[in-house]
């Protein structure tokens, strides 16, 4: 056999060298070209979450409580930069602290996270550097008002809502996610490509609630609660037209209250109580206001039961049963209830059932069936005990005294707005009954202006309009071993004006020392809120009907655009006249103007300078001023707010 020449095996090897090659060509190209297309994709591109935008929240006037801005959080392989000092003066440019531009810069380092979020434009530097990733994320930037917080709740560093409204309006506000692939190019730089899938942005939810009134709200329960050695203390705030909540503050000595106990938290409500009962005896025609009862001077034995009054006369009218909140008096005049009348009356009023406000963890309260009561019961409940409510559901029970007769269902979200702008959802007063007829309804209110001009509170009395008002004072329960020794519930529900209401405003403390009533505890409360929200340009008030209330009493010297308060009123707390006093300073014309420098200036001063250039102010702290927001020589439009921030 012939042996092939050298030339034969140089051509056989390169055929099979090429035969090689072909399949091994039709192998991955035909057989293996997922798996390699796969590798492909790992190499050049990336997939990352990118987070939807939380839906703004607002208050009533469109104010911003709460609002989301993007964000990057920064991983750096510094194995992979091209130019470790370049990267090193862009990432300390962008502020990162020099440990952590170390650190991003060792090449003895895999993997260096940079703790923290930065703005995308600012970081846009360095993120377009090789070995620079950037994960996308959401910032949530709140109200600087201390106030809003308890109740708007918020959400963690993953952006997942924790308690508040945050948690409720979740579903509404947290929007949908997108994957989004990011491409670098052989040399590792990133390449933008336009975004075809962006995040949908969550909706946008305006509340009922005024962040001013909730401020003021906040303030006068902090200043009560030290001046009255309270635990802890609440104030709902209704306009009673439609039912809108324009503030709900709560404040408890505890450091671990959270949430809003105005909504989780019943409690008796005492003497609070007896006005709806006497409403529903002139809606039956089982009395009227000026009907005798004799009140045993003050000492009733009732099946074995004592029954006292504060105030001991031998009779009293239906009308002064309320003035000065006699027990006896109730409780025969509610004597004429059947057992299902009285249930049905407190029930049509909304107690034992939650009102329905989106809001976490809102209780019911407690209303007994009739067949659960004992004898005794009649007489409990008609003085506010054997039944438990939320501070919420008393107040709105109150409305329909303030409205002319109608229940309405309470609410805090005023509007929800799609990305786009579109509103899916508008409130509208929800009638959920009539429980008194106008004119009844206008019979107990003279009967509140009763016991504010000349009952039991009448340090909820003001000069120039008239307030009518409820005080209650009710044992508290302290575990289960039944009511405990000195400890006591303090009340007070008003209108605001007494003739035409445009808030009802129930306070509430729990535990005050020394003067346990709500006639001296509560009662001043509720004065300084309405002062305070007189004084206030943005507190939800129609000052047109005001005004012709005003007019209707006696003339005095207050200031016009604020006529509830005086320069010379010494029953304010003084940080409410200083602010009361530089709101009525004369302002300048309105025109984009620059802010003045009132660093170090008494909290009066720059108030009084920040006024008379224009501006709306929000004092955080006391003492003097620090610094504001937006800073000095900013320009900023007339009548904007300016926040000063001040040493304690």
């Amino acid at each position: 056999m012939k042996r092939p020449s050298r030339l034969q095996l140089v051509h056989g090897s390169l055929a099979l060298f090429a035969l090689a090659l072909i399949l091994r060509s039709a192998q991955v190209q035909l057989w293996q070209a997922d798996i390699w297309r796969h590798k492909a994709q790992r190499q050049q591109f990336a997939a990352a979450d990118v987070p939807a935008p939380r839906g703004d929240i607002f208050d009533v006037g469109e104010v911003p409580i709460a609002q989301s801005r993007p964000t990057v959080r920064l991983r750096v392989a510094p194995k992979e930069l091209k130019d470790r000092a370049i990267t090193a003066r862009a990432l300390a440019k962008l502020g990162v602290p020099r440990e952590w531009v170390s650190r991003a810069t060792d090449q003895h380092r895999a993997w260096v996270v940079i703790p923290g979020a930065y703005q995308p434009g600012d970081a846009a530097a360095v993120t377009h550097m090789r070995g620079v990733y950037a994960d996308a994320g959401m910032e949530r930037v709140y109200t600087q008002r201390e106030a809003m917080r308890r109740l708007v709740g918020v959400v963690d560093a993953r952006g997942v809502a924790v308690d508040g409204l945050e948690l409720t309006l979740d579903s509404l506000l947290r929007g949908e996610e997108r994957v989004a692939r990011l491409a670098r190019d052989s040399r590792g730089a990133r390449i933008d490509a336009p975004d075809d899938d962006a995040p949908e942005a969550g909706d946008a939810v305006v509340l009922t609630i005024n962040q001013s009134l909730q401020e003021i709200s906040e303030r006068a329960l902090a200043d009560a609660l030290v001046g009255t050695g309270a635990d802890g203390g609440d104030i709902v705030i209704i306009d009673p037209h439609d039912g809108e909540i324009r503030a709900m503050a709560s404040r408890r000595t505890d450091p671990r209250s959270s949430g809003s106990p105005a909504v989780s938290e019943p409690f008796e409500p005492g003497s609070t109580l007896k006005p709806l009962l006497v409403s529903r005896l002139l809606q039956l025609k089982r009395a009227t206001p000026d009907e005798i009862m004799n009140t045993e001077n003050g000492t009733y034995l009732l099946d074995g039961r004592t029954i006292t009054d504060d105030h001991r006369k031998p009779e009293m009218s239906l009308a002064d049963v309320i003035r000065y909140s006699s027990n006896i008096g109730i409780v025969k005049f509610t004597s004429r209830f059947s057992t299902r009348e009285k249930y049905d009356a407190l029930r049509d009023f909304g107690f034992g059932m939650p009102t329905g406000l989106p809001y976490p963890a809102e209780a019911a309260g407690t209303l007994r069936l009739p067949k659960e009561w004992s004898n005794m019961s009649p007489a409990s409940l008609a003085m506010g005990y054997e039944i438990a409510v939320t501070p919420l559901q008393l107040a709105a029970a109150y409305v329909p005294i303030a409205n002319g007769g109608l229940l309405l269902e309470p609410a805090l979200i005023r509007e929800i707005r799609a990305p786009d702008g579109k509103v899916r959802y508008h409130h509208e007063p929800r009638v959920l009954r009539r429980v008194m007829d106008p004119d009844v309804a206008a019979e107990v209110r003279k009967m509140l202006v009763g016991v504010v001009t000349g009952g039991t509170s009448t340090e909820a009395a003001m000069r120039n309009f008239d307030v009518g008002g409820k005080s209650g004072t009710s044992r508290r329960t302290v575990g289960k071993h039944g009511y405990g020794a000195g400890a006591y519930t303090a009340s007070f529900v008003s209108l605001f004006p007494a003739e035409a209401p445009q808030y009802v405003i129930l306070v509430k403390l729990n535990n005050p020392k020394g003067d346990i009533y709500g006639g001296k505890t509560a009662a001043p409360v509720s004065k300084i809120v309405l002062q305070a929200a007189l004084a206030a340009r943005d507190a939800s008030l129609d000052r047109g009907s005001l005004a012709s209330a005003r007019d209707t009493l006696a003339p005095v010297a207050d200031s016009v655009a604020h006529p509830a308060i005086a320069d010379d009123d010494d029953t304010l707390p003084p940080a409410v006249l200083d602010v009361a006093r530089a709101r009525r300073a004369p302002t300048v014309a309105a025109a984009p103007r620059a802010i003045p420098d009132v660093q170090g200036l008494s909290v009066r001063e720059a108030a009084f300078a920040l006024h008379r250039a224009g501006f709306n102010v929000q004092l955080d702290g006391y003492g003097s001023a620090r610094a504001t927001v937006p800073g000095a020589g900013s320009i900023a439009q007339s009548g904007s707010i300016v926040r000063v921030s001040a040493t304690q």
